[in-house]
Formats: structure tokens, sequence, C-alpha cells
């Protein structure tokens, strides 16, 4: 009987935890919920509408693609209660034609928000990540991924540029060392490290002045 009770019990236990691990999300899948049910309410057809329609109306720049360029570009904008879309503000821009496209296709949303009742339903930051296709990146902290076609062959991931980072860090060299950790960066604004190691690579530049 006792053995009994205690499987019973771990049988409990086990489903307590795995009910715990389901309701609880890292930071960046708390911040994708709560934008999906933002769009969810205040764009007509929801989130998967809104994500349709970024794609059927943005295209990967042929420079950007050339250039290798991969990043999150965060969309940080407000749509009034009365459905009236504000200016858009691009947080971490990556240029090469990429920036546009995005201005673009907010313009294309124009007339396509529900009304609201409550002001705190009115601001979004809305992470975008433009990524070319086999290139190693992180992908978590992204709203919306438009993966576009690789220029012919892969583009470096994540991993290389970090090494080539640690490695001027390592060597004492910060002006070198920044110049990867910038790209990281644009590939990846969410990550504390890459901020962290920059401001070691100019604390490295000041003390050689």
């Amino acid at each position: 009987m006792k053995k009994t009770g205690l499987i019973i019990l771990t049988i409990l236990m086990l489903l307590s935890t795995l009910a715990y691990s389901q309701d609880t999300l890292s930071i960046s899948g708390s911040r994708k919920k709560n934008l999906k049910y933002l769009l969810n309410y205040r764009f007509k057809g929801g989130f998967y509408s809104f994500e349709k329609l970024f794609s059927t109306n943005v295209s990967y720049p042929e420079e950007a693609t050339n250039n290798c360029i991969v990043g999150i570009v965060i969309a940080s904008f407000e749509v009034d209660c009365k459905g009236i879309i504000k200016t858009v503000s691009l947080k971490n821009p990556l240029h090469y034609g990429i920036d546009e496209q995005i201005t673009s296709f907010f313009q294309k949303t124009k007339g396509k928000w529900n009304t609201c009742e409550d002001d705190k339903y009115t601001r979004f930051d809305v992470p975008i990540q433009f990524t070319l296709k086999g290139t190693e990146t992180n992908s978590e902290d992204a709203l919306i991924v438009y993966e576009g076609k690789n220029p012919g062959y892969i583009c470096n991931g994540d991993e290389y540029y970090f090494n080539k980072a640690k490695k001027y860090l390592d060597k004492g060299n910060g002006k070198r060392a920044i110049e990867y950790l910038d790209i990281l960066i644009k590939r990846d604004p969410f990550n504390n490290e890459y901020y962290d190691l920059k401001k070691k690579a100019i604390s490295m530049i000041k003390k050689k002045h």
C-alpha cells in the first residue's frame, strides 16, 4: 500500500513539474506571446494576417543579400485607438535597403487596424528578423522571421563573429573586437552578453589612451 502511494505521489510531482515548465516562458517567449496577443486584438485578422501581409509585401534587397546582411530590426510604432498608425521608428536598423522594405510594409497596414478603448493597447515593438538560408543565427528573439536565398554561398554564422570578437579581446585589441561585436548586436540586439563584451572592449580602448 505504501509503495502504491509513493508511486502516485511521484506521478503527481512529475505532472506538476511538467505543467510548470509549460507555463514558464523565456523572456523572448513571453515577449512574443504578448505581442501576438496585442496583434490579435488590434490587427484585422490577427497576428497571422499581419505576418502574411508582411511575407507577401516584403523582399530581401539584393544589396543586403550580396553583403550577407542578417539581423533583427525592432519596429517601434503606435496605433491610436481610432486605428490610425503613427510614425514608425526602427531600432537597430540594418540598412542595405532592408529598413526601406519594413517602412514600406507599414504603409500598407493603413486601414487594417481595429479600434480600441484603452491606450495601453496602442504601443508596439515588433522584432523582425531578416536572415539568409543556411546562415546560423539565433531566431528565438524575433516575432517575424523573413528568410531569403543565400547569395550562392553560406554566409558566416554567429559563432564565427563571436570567436573573432573573443580572439581580439584576448589579445587586448578592443577596437577590432568591437567590429565583430557590432555585427553580433545587429544580429541579436537582445543578447546582453554582446553588450557586456562591447563594454569590456571599450574599456580596453580607454586604458590605452
